[in-house]
């Protein structure tokens, strides 16, 4: 579509249209006002129907009482009365008086007709006729019709006839049962052939009653007809009122719109669409211009179907290249709302796209582990540069996290990869190899310092040993020398720690089951214990496999921790020992808690330190702890710390289960 072409000369257009809309609505008027004098007509036809139906209804009723009258109260009467059952037709015949009744009826009220009939009827004045007899078959094949009514035409007359059936009771066999058994009178009047042998419950005739309708007829079509021809002007009048909105409201402005369509319109080649156009009216070219504009859509439909699914390639091809790496990648908005996460991402925090998409990390995993939910401060200031940030989390984690931004066309950071990794497990093996690293260097420095320091202390015992055999020594003199003794004892001591913990000893390795030697050591403190007030518990597994190590040196690191958890406890306390096995690492784990003061943070890293220690001076040369921690790395095992101030602390001695020494 374009708009580069000069306007059409204006052409004489067919106006078929309003024409055909008019003509429709003319036509649609006239529909409705005969429906409307239809409807009218039908209303006063039922309401005539009703009227005559409540007449003949009354004059049925009376009818039907002057019949049970007669059977029920006049008859049996008249028989007691009568000698030797005397039958007199007149005052005991209910259908002769019914008859009777009706004929003075008709001569007050002209224009009812009564009739009882009945097929081969007694008096043949009141046989059934054709319609009667149809009718009479017609209750017998339906016995649960009462009654029939409508409107029929009788000698040129219309009139509104109600049908009921005559069904005969065990009084009226009387005269209609055996003629051996009817009265004489009955037989001498109407002879012995016809009207008998009937039977109770049976049909046999048919009783109605018509009331003339025809001039209450031509007074209702009239009264159509004159509603009908009333309401013409009135159609006409509306008519022109809708011509005249129509063409002003409607087919002006359908002519503008045409108009602009014809001037906007064009095809695929550029050429007008309406310079065929003189013979159409305006709907079929307005139809043409809609074709036009559909077949415009449809095009650019499939132009943006084309083009949707090679974004959808493009983004499929990023998410799988984000699912492909293993470490959590989230691409953030200009608003740090998170527009595509990774399937790392997603299985770390049990989320779903779904729950991810144009959220704000701090909002999503205010109560996670999240490092992004502290790095607000990044996404609040969109660097123009790529940065990195560690994060140490409260639960201990560390992680590294790189912050990408892309540039928009303006040079605008518009959005951000942010790569999270996890660098717990690398912080730790660093530190441990800086310990190791530590303690080998520190031990290679004590071996030499013990060696050098131990010579001159053997000099000095000997020389004490030489004066103190001197006879004439003055008692002060004896004192001050075993003063001297006592530390040189004690510098011994702190020597024979040193090579201690530059291992100096050759280990001997053997497999024993790791239960049997803490319940030893067990032993060992238990009498220290009680005297301290401290709670020993053992927690040991039972399937725990054995162990190859030197039993004398495991020995010493489990005394050493069982010793420092009593001195950090004092007086009182709980020390629990539990072993497990971690079939999924071999590891066989000792675990020993106890319910003392806890470690501050700033010291938890330095507790394995060779020379540190919290005991006052002379308590302690601080290499107990580094002694038990180089015990273990020999044994290519781990040993690791968890405390908090106030709260227990906990060694978590890993040794490799016998046959996955590394």
């Amino acid at each position: 579509m374009t708009n580069n072409q000069a306007p059409p000369k204006q052409q004489k257009r067919h106006t078929g249209f309003q024409a055909r809309f008019l003509l429709v609505i003319a036509a649609i008027l006239i529909v409705f006002s005969g429906g409307v004098a239809f409807i009218i007509y039908q209303h006063e036809m039922d309401n005539l129907e009703a009227n005559a139906y409540e007449k003949t209804d009354l004059v049925m009723k009376a009818i039907e009482a002057n019949r049970d009258y007669v059977q029920d109260i006049l008859r049996p009467t008249m028989y007691r009365e009568l000698p030797d059952h005397k039958f007199i037709l007149a005052a005991m015949s209910s259908s002769y008086i019914s008859r009777m009744v009706m004929e003075r009826f008709n001569q007050k009220a002209h224009g009812f007709i009564y009739r009882r009939v009945a097929a081969n009827a007694m008096n043949p004045d009141y046989e059934a006729n054709a319609l009667e007899t149809d009718m009479i078959e017609r209750f017998r094949n339906n016995p649960k019709l009462q009654e029939w009514q409508g409107i029929l035409e009788l000698d040129s007359k219309k009139y509104y006839i109600r049908f009921q059936p005559v069904v005969y009771k065990a009084a009226c066999l009387n005269c209609h049962g055996d003629p051996a058994d009817a009265p004489k009178e009955v037989l001498a009047l109407y002879g012995n052939t016809s009207g008998y042998f009937h039977k109770p419950d049976e049909i046999a005739g048919v009783i109605s009653v018509g009331m003339p309708i025809g001039l209450n007829l031509g007074k209702i079509n009239s009264f159509a007809m004159a509603l009908f021809a009333g309401v013409i002007p009135s159609i006409f009048i509306v008519y022109i009122i809708i011509s005249t909105f129509f063409n002003r409201f409607i087919a002006g402005n359908l002519r503008n719109i045409l108009s602009f369509f014809r001037t906007t319109i064009t095809d695929d080649k550029g050429k007008s669409i309406f310079d065929s156009s003189e013979k159409m009216d305006e709907i079929d070219e307005l139809t043409k211009t809609a074709k036009a504009i559909a077949e415009h859509l449809h095009s650019n439909q499939m132009q943006l179907v084309e083009y949707a699914a090679e974004v959808k390639g493009s983004k499929d091809l990023l998410q799988s290249v984000f699912d492909g790496i293993s470490d959590p990648v989230v691409l953030v908005d200009m608003n740090g709302r998170m527009k595509m996460v990774n399937a790392a991402f997603l299985i770390r925090y049990q989320l779903a796209m779904e729950q991810v998409l144009d959220q704000l990390p701090a909002d999503l995993l205010k109560n996670e582990c999240c490092p992004l939910v502290v790095c607000t401060d990044v996404f609040a200031a969109l660097p123009d540069h790529p940065i990195s940030r560690e994060v140490l989390m409260a639960s201990g984690e560390i992680f590294l996290i790189y912050f990408y931004p892309i540039q928009t066309q303006a040079g605008e950071t518009g959005s951000m990869v942010c790569y999270v990794k996890d660098i717990t497990e690398q912080k730790k093996l660093e530190i441990k190899i800086q310990q190791t690293e530590k303690i080998a260097s520190i031990g290679q420095m004590a071996a030499g310092i013990a060696h050098e320091i131990n010579n001159p202390l053997g000099v000095i015992l000997c020389h004490l040993d030489l004066i103190k055999g001197e006879p004439n020594l003055a008692p002060e003199v004896q004192s001050d020398l075993e003063i001297i003794e006592k530390h040189v004892g004690n510098c011994r001591t702190i020597i024979s720690d040193l090579l201690k913990f530059a291992h100096q000893h050759v280990s001997v390795k053997e497999p024993v089951t790791i239960n049997n030697l803490i319940e030893e050591v067990a032993v060992m403190v238990s009498s220290q214990f009680k005297k301290q007030q401290i709670n020993l518990e053992m927690d040991l597994g039972q399937t725990i496999p054995v162990v190859t190590v030197d039993v004398d040196k495991i020995k010493q690191v489990l005394l050493n921790m069982l010793i420092n958890s009593a001195q950090a406890m004092g007086e009182t306390g709980t020390v629990s020992v539990s072993s497990r096995y971690d079939a999924t690492r071999h590891t066989v784990k000792i675990i020993l808690e106890d319910n003392g003061p806890g470690i501050s943070p700033e010291i938890i890293d330095k507790i394995f330190d060779p020379f540190f220690t919290t005991k006052p001076p002379g308590k302690g040369t601080g290499l107990g702890l580094s002694v038990s921690y180089g015990i273990i790395r020999e044994h290519n095992g781990d040993i690791t710390v968890e405390s908090l101030p106030g709260k227990p602390t906990r060694f978590v001695i890993s040794l490799p289960a016998a046959g996955e020494e590394q």
